[in-house]
């Protein structure tokens, strides 16, 4: 059985990003070149967000359009309501034009035009493929809309002309996968001889992300078989052999797998069908 040894991360921070800022309505996807056209989960961007997310679309929307600049720490898309309610921000189903649509399953979205019962929102990764989208919802779809600082009304059109995003690989539900990537250590819980990888589960690790230790083989950058097979957060590794898919969030691009002892949500961007 492999051990776990503790140890800290720091991560890079992204800088150089330039605004062009709108008032309001569809802007398309104005998200910066450079965290565009790098390889998704690549990048951290200025605040603490993978670059394609979700979240880091909308952190960087609410500093283009609406000159707010996210708080570090809001993490996955799931927490985002109960940190902002926390940190005295209201959350309502009240939508305006520069609210965050906030869906408790783990997403979130820029609100770009109101109209009746229904919004257009902005976003990326929607369709798993950590590209920019953009749809019509209804309010009630909605588990809740943030007003950190919303923006007016007045329609602004951007330069860049929205894309559609290519339907995603054809994982369900008892579909059987397995991991190519080599994945890097951010945290180690030495009690459940397991660790979690930021890649992996699609963002910032919580308990339910925990993969057990026993299948992993310690490997160097390049995913060749080294070290002393003892994992270290900054040590990297891979994810031995194939796993029957047990429950798909689609909101979160989140898959439950069991590994070794443990049952755990990971990035279904991560995985490839048998």
């Amino acid at each position: 059985m492999k051990k776990i040894v503790t140890g800290l991360l720091t991560l890079g921070i992204v800088g150089g990003l330039t605004v062009n800022t709108a008032s309001a309505a569809v802007l398309g996807d104005d998200y910066p070149i450079t965290l565009k056209k790098s390889a998704p989960d690549s990048m951290v961007d200025n605040w603490t967000m993978y670059n394609r997310e979700c979240v880091s679309f909308v952190a960087w929307r609410l500093h283009a359009q609406n000159h707010f600049e996210l708080p570090v720490g809001f993490g996955s898309a799931w927490q985002w309501g109960s940190q902002a309610k926390s940190r005295g921000y209201r959350v309502d189903n009240t939508p305006s034009v520069g609210s965050v649509a906030w869906f408790g399953a783990g997403h979130v979205a820029w609100v770009a035009e109101v109209s009746g019962d229904n919004v257009v929102i902005e976003e990326y990764n929607y369709n798993y493929n950590h590209n920019y989208y953009r749809r019509t919802v209804n309010t009630r779809d909605v588990s809740g809309f943030i007003h950190f600082k919303d923006v007016g009304t007045k329609a602004t059109t951007a330069n860049t002309t929205p894309k559609q995003a290519s339907p995603n690989k054809r994982i369900a539900i008892g579909s059987n996968v397995r991991f190519s990537g080599v994945y890097q250590v951010n945290v180690v819980n030495v009690a459940k001889n397991s660790v979690a990888s930021d890649k992996l589960s699609g963002g910032k690790p919580t308990t339910l992300n925990l993969i057990d230790a026993v299948p992993l083989d310690e490997t160097n950058a390049n995913g060749i078989k080294a070290g002393n097979q003892v994992l270290s957060v900054g040590d990297y590794f891979k994810v031995n052999g194939t796993y029957r898919v047990l429950a798909i969030d689609k909101a979160s691009n989140g898959m439950k797998v069991k590994i070794g002892a443990y049952e755990t949500w990971l990035d279904i961007n991560q995985a490839t069908v048998v």
